[in-house]
């Protein structure tokens, strides 16, 4: 289970989160370089540049022709991959083939799932999961990822009513009410943040997560 980038507590187990703002860059300040214009440049040089920028043109004209149909959409997932452990990505590459050969396996599904989920590429990790619920209805632990996923690309309304319906079948599910908790804690809606939380109490106050409710609910 990720936790959220805004999260400033652990959804698996409760715990503290640091919160790391970083600067904006500042340019280091640069002498300004002394004006030269095209026009009084010699006559012959004007040529020369000329001829070059047209070169230039047909070089780039010719190299954009050259690229196949798509492939800025097609590399947009190697893009990501490039932020990534390349073990990782091996890893997924591998389920992904697995799958390719055995696509009713829900098992390796759900380990795709997870892994997309740990690499943050949240959108392909919500595709996988509700594929994974297709065939598995019955988990509610890989719903719960799945509300924690759509939080992460920022549909508070799609995480909310997903991980709502996991408490909704299972009342006892603490760690779904926990994280429904932090969620709204997240979008500032405090009546909702405290009514889940403490109902994560009421399940049981002395597990990580009963533990970490009545934190916060005390901060609050």
């Amino acid at each position: 289970m990720v936790n959220p980038s805004s999260s400033t507590v652990c959804f698996a187990c409760g715990s503290d989160l640091a919160i790391v703002q970083t600067a904006a860059p500042v340019q280091q300040a640069r002498s300004k370089p002394s004006k030269l214009t095209f026009a009084k440049l010699p006559l012959w040089l004007r040529s020369v540049i000329g001829l070059f920028g047209i070169y230039a043109l047909v070089v780039i004209v010719l190299q954009w022709q050259e690229l196949p149909s798509g492939s800025v959409q097609n590399n947009q997932q190697q893009a990501e991959h490039n932020h990534t452990d390349p073990s990782v990505i091996d890893h997924i590459s591998q389920l992904e083939k697995e799958i390719a050969a055995d696509p009713k396996n829900a098992e390796l599904i759900l380990q795709l799932a997870n892994a997309l989920q740990d690499a943050k590429f949240f959108p392909r990790a919500i595709e996988t999961y509700k594929n994974y619920i297709a065939l598995n209805p019955k988990n509610p632990d890989a719903q719960v990822d799945l509300g924690i996923c759509y939080f992460e690309v920022g549909n508070t309304d799609a995480a909310v009513k997903e991980i709502e319906s996991v408490v909704r079948r299972q009342p006892a599910h603490q760690m779904a009410m926990f994280n429904l908790g932090v969620i709204q804690l997240s979008s500032q809606n405090m009546p909702e943040a405290k009514k889940w939380l403490k109902k994560c109490v009421e399940i049981d106050p002395q597990s990580t997560a009963g533990l970490r409710a009545q934190e916060i609910l005390q901060q609050h």
